[in-house]
């Protein structure tokens, strides 16, 4: 290689470099950095209940059986017969139970589906594990088609089990089980 050659290939070098520069000082004001995603909140290690059960009052014996029997498995459940309190506000007692729960699960059935009240507690416990990964489970009991944010979870089928069959006691095994694994 000769002299002239390398000082040509030096300047177009230095060329293009300062080039660079001022095209990114005419576009810099413009340019605005994506800021990194943020991270989900950490789970919250003071939580009172593993569970947050939602339902509707007509729903309220077979929530009353299945509750017993994730207690019977060391469950901590909470649900409207658990925490509410006379002279207590419905709205901020049923909120701060869901705070304070680990996780969530709604019971699917035909009543929870035309209940409002349930409806605002299913969007509660979508957006909260959305938000921060917090488990919901549905868990069905009759036949009703799922809400679409419902539908992307894999759900615990009780439509023809009972307590005391086995498989019921499986179904309760399994949500035990992913409580569990869940931080």
């Amino acid at each position: 290689m000769n002299t002239t050659t390398l000082i040509l290939t030096i300047i177009s070098t230095l060329a293009g470099v300062i080039a660079a520069y001022f095209a990114y000082v005419a576009v810099r004001g413009r340019i605005r950095p994506t800021p990194p995603p943020l991270p989900p909140p950490p789970p919250n290690p003071t939580t009172t209940y593993d569970v947050y059960i939602s339902y509707a009052p007509e729903d309220l014996p077979w929530v009353n059986d299945f509750a017993a029997a994730l207690k019977d498995q060391h469950i901590e459940v909470a649900y409207d017969e658990v925490v509410r309190r006379p002279g207590r506000h419905r709205v901020h007692t049923l909120q701060q139970a869901v705070r304070d729960s680990a996780h969530g699960l709604l019971v699917f059935s035909h009543a929870s589906m035309a209940d409002g009240w349930v409806s605002d507690e299913y969007a509660l416990l979508i957006e909260r594990s959305a938000r921060s990964g917090q488990l919901f489970i549905p868990v069905v009991i009759e036949d009703v088609t799922l809400p679409e944010f419902a539908a992307t979870r894999y759900h615990s089928d009780f439509r023809t089990l009972h307590p005391g069959d086995a498989r019921y006691d499986q179904q309760v095994n399994d949500i035990v089980r992913a409580l569990r694994e869940r931080p």
